[in-house]
């Protein structure tokens, strides 16, 4: 079964950059009981962190956490191959407390450190974001909106660090995912690519990713997504796929 991931950012408000050495960053990393909207491959709902999200990954400590720059990615969501991809600091503290998670930072003297606390200084970086494994099935609720409000009881911890755009929005899905998107189309079985193709022949985004046409390894079920309250998908291609025909969906009504 492959693992699902979470990546959530906050506004880096209330920030405070240690007088002392001036590379010590304390921010919060996510808040808890607090409801925000979500599209992404589950569909369009509301989500909250519990308080006691965090426990079970720092009770065995924060030493394999990595603090890194954008997820390590470049501004357009690929894998980067220059210093996004390197850390820029170490974690000093990370605690959850009745705000959010709470981490306190030493940036690197690198040129890539002194950067980042730069931006963060001049208030150009705007954002800190997290990203780890789903230990949780979901408990989902009815919001007092109407929406569908799904409560995280156990998250993992793998990075954090400050981001250019905040992740929990759908208009990031597609540039977030293209690289891992064309690699699960060429995946797909026949049968797939043509729905995707009949899904996306017009209107077509001009940025839409080229369907590949040559044969897949192996066959996928399309409609083995998840929604909201489901148990997690067993297949990553489908997964792939029901976040790249979510993106287009929201493009096409922008």
């Amino acid at each position: 079964m492959s693992k699902l991931y979470i990546e959530r950012s906050i506004p880096l408000t209330d920030f405070e950059i240690s007088r002392a050495d001036g590379r010590t960053v304390t921010a919060y990393a996510a808040t808890f009981d607090h409801p925000y909207p979500v599209a992404d491959q589950h569909g369009d709902y509301d989500e909250e962190i519990q308080r006691t999200a965090f426990n079970r990954e720092l009770g065995r400590g924060f030493a394999h956490v990595s603090v890194m720059f954008h997820h390590g990615m470049t501004a357009f969501g690929t894998p980067s191959s220059g210093d996004n991809s390197r850390p820029v600091g170490t974690p000093i503290e990370i605690k959850p407390d009745g705000r959010g998670l709470l981490t306190v930072t030493r940036y690197a003297k690198t040129p890539l450190g002194d950067e980042m606390l730069e931006l963060i200084r001049s208030e150009a970086l705007r954002f800190q974001s997290f990203r780890g494994p789903i230990y949780d099935k979901p408990v989902v609720r009815r919001g007092s909106n109407g929406r569908n409000l799904i409560v995280r009881t156990a998250l993992g911890l793998t990075e954090y660090g400050p981001t250019m755009f905040p992740v929990n929005y759908g208009a990031e899905i597609l540039a977030l995912r293209a690289t891992a998107l064309a690699d699960s189309i060429a995946a797909m079985p026949e049968e797939a690519r043509e729905q995707l193709a009949r899904l996306i022949i017009s209107p077509t985004p001009q940025d839409t990713p080229h369907l590949d046409a040559q044969e897949p390894a192996q066959a996928t079920p399309l409609d083995a997504g998840t929604g909201p309250g489901q148990e997690a998908p067993l297949d990553a291609t489908a997964l792939e796929l029901a976040e790249l025909e979510l993106a287009i969906r929201r493009r096409r009504q922008s």
